[in-house]
């Protein structure tokens, strides 16, 4: 086996294996293959100039260090709207019709997969990124984690550029297998395999992310104005051909009304159960893939496609206590605290109640019987009440007069539904649930921190406030149940980490009301520095393109409060760091208000890079050429997009003719 060509057949051997593996059909044993791939690194040792990056040997990389980029996404990546009946799928079938003109409209029916959407873009046939989808604007690079996937090719039969669109996922077998190591090493169990093919994305060792056997499929490409077929169904076959796994034949269908579509949905639902994946229903999605770019967006989903999702499952169990929980905000929330009943892959425990009038309006007491179920197949709510089952001598739930945390007397205002605990500044759960937020993936993302931690360090009074985070030492987390060196080792390091923040995730951090991360982003462009911000007015608020009345006098409120801005200054003092936003919009720059779009590969730039050079300029980059283009960016190996910016004499700028306008 010393010749190169010997060297070629063993990878071609492989990677046919690769594709049986991907289609569920191996065809030699786990240990034979594993054989095989000792034989490639052995040749590849003594011939190194030989190596690829697509050799089978290259999947396991270098340990992620520092974590994943964010990295913008040439195309967006948007959600799917739902549907859960014959009426609601009546009515997007009708919209199509209305939106095209068109009488006959065919449509493309296959798996709504559950678990998580990648984009992965192979250039020169070759895998050079993915990317999760985030939040559909950017997402993390998970490129080094994704080559771990045996069912994921390296290189593809193809010489150009393609972005693919498709799903990672963990199959049950290997979900069960995994769950099982996990009970007994004595840890948290996973809920699901798609809460299981999430983290194990997002872990920093590529090696640990390859032993968690997951799979993927692929079902769209991510620009679709110029894709290399026409029709949506077409594109599970081309994919099928250049190598990648999709859709088998069986779980596709081309329909041409409802009563196809529905029949189709039908089928699939009833193989549900016993598929080795998890679904939760079809997407529907006009075949003919140039109406997709003619139909458009409605900013959030596609036009041209929804999902059609199954009744989620449901268990009858019995309520043996009401509880109430005081969120970060001082509402009070009645939790069901349920006898624990499987239910869609997890053991459900507790279920929230929302409110009072939600109470009233199901009659829900304590000891009756209810029907539960998983809203989205994620969180657990009562449906309804089994009348037939009621014991004797229960009585209607009402909510208590005084908060349970503080015994601060509740109040009703009569403009919200909610009941709230007022004693803002002294009550322990209201802080313990602000802590528990700031620390969230959605604010500071402080790893290893969760709700459970929090709940410990606040019940052992190492935390008391959120500045108190970033006073901890490893001798206090030494006092956590289960934490050792390497967790106390994490957690430290983690909370360091959070201390550089941009300001507008450090205001959204801080639980202002009203202040989600739309508003925290336009109050950290307009202003620049918190304490720019601390000193504005309602009426220097209200001049802020976005910013409304309740807003703007729910800003001045929060830092008007001398116990805010004391806490403010001490988490500064304690080393966090606000970095300024960059001024993206350069109004004097040649780019101000032009339109990009890239294709091909840049030598001395990342196609990201390239965006946020332009971004900052005043300049938008889209993924596909239309007479609104401005300038197309050429690179090495351009696809169709260059000849569309020819045909509409659209300027072309090679990479040399870019920098120098930069």
């Amino acid at each position: 086996m010393s010749t190169k060509e010997a060297y070629r057949k063993l990878i071609a051997e492989i990677r046919r294996h690769d594709r049986h593996y991907a289609e569920a059909k191996p065809v030699i044993s786990d240990y034979a293959y594993d054989q095989l791939v000792k034989q490639l690194q052995e040749i590849e040792r003594d011939h190194p100039d030989w190596v690829s990056a697509s050799s089978p040997s290259q999947r396991l990389w270098e340990t992620v260090s520092k974590g994943f980029r964010q990295m913008e996404h040439a195309v967006p990546m948007l959600s799917l709207a739902n549907t859960y009946s014959r009426e609601e799928v009546e009515d997007f079938v009708q919209r199509v019709h209305k939106l095209l003109g068109r009488e006959e409209v065919v449509f493309c029916a296959e798996l709504k997969m559950d678990g998580v959407a990648v984009t992965v873009l192979y250039e020169k046939g070759i895998l050079v990124q993915a990317l999760t989808r985030g939040d559909g604007r950017k997402g993390d690079d998970i490129t080094a984690n994704l080559r771990t996937i045996r069912s994921i090719p390296l290189e593809i039969d193809m010489r150009g550029t393609l972005e693919v669109r498709g799903e990672v996922f963990m199959p049950h077998k290997k979900f069960q297998e995994l769950n099982e190591e996990k009970e007994a090493a004595g840890e948290e169990l996973w809920a699901n395999p798609r809460n299981a093919a999430a983290g194990s994305l997002k872990l920093l060792d590529p090696k640990e992310v390859a032993r968690r056997g997951l799979q993927a499929t692929f079902y769209g490409f991510a620009d679709e104005i110029h894709p290399p077929v026409p029709t949506q169904f077409q594109c599970h076959e081309y994919l099928h051909e250049i190598g990648l796994p999709c859709f088998a034949a069986a779980f596709r269908k081309r329909c041409c009304d409802v009563d196809e579509i529905l029949k189709f949905a039908d089928a699939i639902e009833e193989k549900r159960h016993h598929l080795p994946f998890d679904i939760d229903g079809i997407v529907i999605k006009v075949d003919l893939l140039k109406y997709h770019d003619q139909m458009g967006t409605t900013g959030k989903s596609p036009r041209w496609a929804v999902a059609y999702k199954f009744a989620p499952e449901q268990a009858l169990t019995r309520i043996a206590d009401i509880t109430v929980q005081v969120g970060r905000t001082g509402v009070l929330t009645p939790v069901a605290e349920l006898e624990p009943v499987f239910l869609a892959g997890s053991t459900i425990a507790r279920a929230t109640l929302h409110n009072q009038e939600e109470v009233e309006r199901k009659d829900i007491r304590i000891g009756d019987y209810v029907v539960i179920e998983k809203g989205g197949d994620v969180i657990p709510k009562v449906v309804s009440v089994n009348l037939k089952k009621r014991p004797h001598g229960t009585r209607p739930w009402k909510m208590p007069t005084h908060c349970p945390s503080c015994g601060s007397r509740v109040i009703h205002s009569e403009e919200e539904v909610a009941v709230r605990c007022p004693n803002a500044e002294s009550c322990p759960e209201q802080e313990m649930r602000r802590i528990i937020y700031f620390a969230s993936k959605d604010a500071m993302d402080i790893d290893h921190l969760g709700e459970k931690v929090v709940e410990q360090l606040f019940t052992k009074k190492l935390v008391r406030r959120i500045s108190d985070l970033y006073a901890l030492s490893a001798s206090d987390l030494e006092k956590l149940e289960g934490f050792k060196e390497k967790s106390i080792d994490n957690l430290l390091k983690s909370i360091a980490k959070s201390r550089h923040v941009t300001l507008a995730r450090f205001l959204l951090a801080l639980g202002i009301k009203y202040v989600g991360e739309g508003v925290a982003e336009i109050l950290a462009e307009a202003t620049g520095d918190i304490d720019a911000l601390a000193a504005m007015s309602v009426e220097d608020l209200k001049e802020i393109q976005g910013i409304g009345e309740k807003i703007a006098h729910s800003v001045v409120q929060y830092f008007r409060d001398p116990t805010h801005l004391k806490e403010i200054h001490r988490l500064i003092e304690r080393g966090i760091r606000l970095e300024a936003p960059k001024r993206t919009r350069r109004l004097d720059h040649l780019f101000s208000g032009k339109i990009f779009v890239l294709t091909g590969t840049l030598s001395g730039l990342s196609r990201s890079e390239a965006t946020e050079l332009i971004k900052e300029r005043g300049g938008k980059v889209t993924g596909s050429v239309s007479s609104k283009t401005d300038y197309v960016l050429v690179g090495e190996d351009p696809g169709s997009k260059l000849d569309k910016a020819r045909e509409l004499k659209i300027e072309i700028l090679s990479e040399t003719d870019f920098k120098k306008l930069l």
